[in-house]
């Protein structure tokens, strides 16, 4: 995938066949990133939020397996550039004063980019200019993702 097309491929929603594909785009668009981005996946159990936020983590040069935070929450890794890659499952959070208790900005400072799937569960604490992505599960088993307001 070429880079430049990456914005205009999640604004127009692009069918992933497969897991591999998931990871491909997202790998592609955290090329594209600039530090402190934050990005929101939502979409519902198996959509492919945690396949996105792995492609995201190859991209931006993560080393060695990235898990679904699900039941430590927050997970901090070492990307290129040193830059830190902040994964977030909020699934388990009870709001925005929750989300606010990680201390984000203390335990990863700048130069980070962060990744919350569930951002739904953290509402209020979820930045205004955040990146949204929506993941689907289509009737045919692919997988939709694209931007969304």
């Amino acid at each position: 995938m070429v880079e430049s097309d990456i914005a205009g491929l999640l604004s127009r929603g692009f069918e992933s066949k497969s897991a591999e594909d998931t990871l491909a785009l997202a790998s592609a668009y955290a090329k594209t990133l600039k530090p402190d981005a934050f990005i929101a996946l939502s979409g519902d159990l198996g959509a492919g939020k945690t396949a996105f936020a792995k492609g995201l983590a190859a991209g931006l040069g993560v080393e060695g397996a990235v898990k679904s935070p699900s039941f430590n929450v927050c997970s901090i890794y070492e990307a290129s550039k040193g830059v830190k890659f902040v994964h977030i499952d909020a699934y388990r959070l009870s709001g925005a004063e929750a989300f606010e208790d990680l201390l984000i900005d203390e335990i990863a400072p700048s130069p980070k980019i962060v990744c919350v799937e569930w951002p739904e569960m953290a509402c209020e604490a979820i930045p205004d200019d955040a990146v949204k992505i929506r993941l689907e599960i289509l009737q045919n088993g692919s997988h939709f993702i694209k931007f969304y307001d």
